[in-house]
């Protein structure tokens, strides 16, 4: 993998190698390094994952690109770190460049944003009421694993996505029925990005077992200790084989990361905003 810095504005083509540029790394409410989501390149081919509410900020002021550019979204789950600049997304592609944003999501998924999350900002307008299918167009998207957890996969351009679902925010930690609706993602069998997750290492080890050509895994790491139930934290990833935490980058975290030694610790490093990841 090779580390490119960002020069004048974001690119939204390539000589197609898979390029990952995080907007930001950080968790929730952190300012400093944005929110956690991510912008991938191949080819032709663009995706934001996420867009969380200082998203359409970050990307205007910091990358020198409008949300209006954005065609291709996935989501990972409702928490408004990584929805909260959908709203924006879907009017400004609505009302500016006037052509829907696609996307790619899990039909309950789908329901539960629309009825639970967008549809009390956006359903109306001047035209009347608004439908989830006005702002954006579903790409296919199909169902290839229900247990021991549900996974779907698409295809946008030359890039495949594969989701798997994954324990956040759980009332009961081995339950997925009790728990957040939330998703990670693998990019070409070959890029791992957990997007939120508790700790799952018999989640983890599964997916590298039967997606043998992992190269990296994007995890993410709560560095403050106070996510237990919610995100996985540092300490528990240090438990990870020597094999694995060599492969991982770690991201949503806190200022608290610079009081740590993440290479030390025998991981790939922590996720740095603002550069593309090459691979």
């Amino acid at each position: 993998m090779t580390i490119k810095p960002f020069e004048s504005q974001l690119v939204f083509s390539n000589d197609g190698q898979l390029s990952l540029f995080f907007v930001g790394a950080g968790s929730a409410f952190q300012k400093s390094y944005y929110q956690t989501n991510l912008f991938v390149v191949k080819g032709d081919t663009h995706l934001l994952i996420d867009c969380g509410t200082l998203c359409p900020f970050a990307l205007e002021k910091e990358y020198n690109t409008k949300v209006t550019k954005i065609k291709n979204l996935i989501l990972t789950h409702p928490h408004a770190d990584h929805i909260g600049g959908v709203e924006e997304i879907a009017l400004s592609s609505y009302y500016i460049s006037r052509q829907p944003v696609n996307i790619a999501i899990p039909p309950h998924f789908k329901k539960k944003l629309w009825n639970e999350s967008l549809r009390g900002g956006i359903q109306f307008s001047e035209k009347g009421k608004m439908t989830f299918n006005d702002y954006f167009t579903e790409l296919p998207i199909k169902l290839i694993q229900k247990k021991p957890f549900e996974m779907y996969e698409t295809d946008i351009g030359s890039l495949n996505i594969k989701f798997f679902r994954t324990r956040h925010v759980t009332t009961r930690s081995d339950s997925f029925k009790n728990s957040q609706i939330s998703y990670g993602l693998i990019f070409d069998d070959r890029i791992l990005f957990t997007g939120d997750t508790q700790y799952n290492p018999e989640q983890l080890n599964f997916l590298v077992q039967k997606y043998k050509n992992i190269e990296y895994i994007f995890h993410d790491c709560d560095v403050s200790g106070y996510s237990a139930g919610v995100h996985a934290s540092y300490e528990q990833l240090k438990g990870f084989p020597d094999e694995l935490r060599k492969k991982m980058l770690l991201c949503h975290y806190n200022e608290k990361m610079t009081e740590l030694d993440a290479v030390k610790d025998g991981f790939y490093g922590f996720v740095q905003r603002g550069v593309y990841y090459n691979t």
